[in-house]
């Protein structure tokens, strides 16, 4: 059973040779304050030290087809009026496609419930021409800190995802000659929730998809009641992490705070974490004659398409 707040600063108390307090989240002793900052502290940074099996996340998107609706486009406008419903849509969300629309076009703006603004021009004058909405963006789990490399995958046609994307070849792809290509891309985009963008946009054909990718979360604390958050905010949160590793992280840097000689307990505390790291989610049997890996079939020699090939001597 890991430790609460309130023990962890009893433990730093006791091995300090400190009072320890009776309550943490709610005393007015400034020394106990700065404890619990502390702790909090120290929780971070031990979550960003290391890709943690326990903060290991999983997290999925199911893709749903785009919406095929109706507009009235003017060369030289970024208006599409005449829409017979956009409740639904959202900007900054949505690709717009339509023959007098360019291929990198999203929502601007939902100006009523019959017109939006895009982020470019149309090139033509249409009338009652077909106008496609494609969500391409979706928000990113709230708990989000960063992605395990190498776990982005487009399940429905099990294929990796292609990604994430610098900004120099998303643009190349929205604003060149050749826009798509035969597999999905994805990137982040911005500083809000809503920042994970795949490309190309979703269609008719190749929908619905589920997607999935893992990440490592911001939430290295449990409450009580079974809540995960980033933070300790009471007194019998518990920490999902090492709980050692907590009291050996506050007790170094509480003493470098005091000026006192904190490098011996710092060493202790670097060694102990190095030790949680190399054996936290095990590690694989290393051999000194190694045969390839997987043994029948994988993507080294599996084709992406015409399968099963044209055939032909070499």
């Amino acid at each position: 059973m890991a430790l609460n707040l309130l023990q962890i600063v009893q433990t730093v108390c006791a091995e300090l040779g400190l009072q320890q307090p009776t309550s943490v989240v709610n005393s007015v002793d400034v020394g106990v304050r700065q404890l619990y900052s502390l702790v909090n502290r120290e929780g971070t940074e031990l979550r960003k030290a290391h890709d943690w099996t326990a903060l290991d996340t999983e997290f999925d998107i199911v893709v749903g087809q785009p919406t095929i609706t109706t507009g009235d486009t003017t060369a030289n406008s970024p208006i599409i009026t005449n829409i017979p419903d956009t409740s639904g849509l959202t900007a900054g969300l949505y690709q717009v496609s339509a023959n007098s629309v360019p291929v990198a076009s999203r929502i601007l703006s939902v100006d009523s419930s019959t017109q939006i603004t895009m982020t470019m021009d149309a090139t033509s004058t249409t009338t009652g021409g077909t106008v496609t909405f494609a969500k391409d963006t979706y928000a990113a789990p709230s708990d989000f800190d960063h992605y395990i490399n190498r776990t982005w995958w487009d399940r429905t046609n099990r294929w990796e995802l292609i990604g994430p994307d610098s900004p120099q070849r998303a643009e190349w792809q929205l604003s060149g000659i050749i826009p798509t290509g035969p597999r999905r891309h994805f990137r982040n985009i911005g500083p809000t929730a809503n920042n994970y963008r795949i490309w190309p946009p979703p269609g008719t054909l190749d929908t619905p998809i589920q997607l999935a990718f893992e990440y490592i979360s911001q939430n290295w604390v449990v409450t009580a009641g079974g809540t995960y958050q980033s933070t300790m905010t009471a007194d019998t949160d518990q920490t999902v992490l090492d709980d050692q590793a907590i009291v050996l992280g506050v007790k170094w840097r509480f003493w470098q705070i005091k000026q006192f000689d904190y490098a011996p307990m710092q060493k202790e505390y670097l060694d102990y974490v190095d030790r949680l790291k190399a054996r936290d989610g095990g590690a694989q049997t290393l051999s000194l004659s190694p045969r390839p890996y997987p043994l029948l079939i994988g993507p080294g020699n599996v084709q992406d398409g015409n399968w099963p090939g044209t055939g032909g001597s070499s």
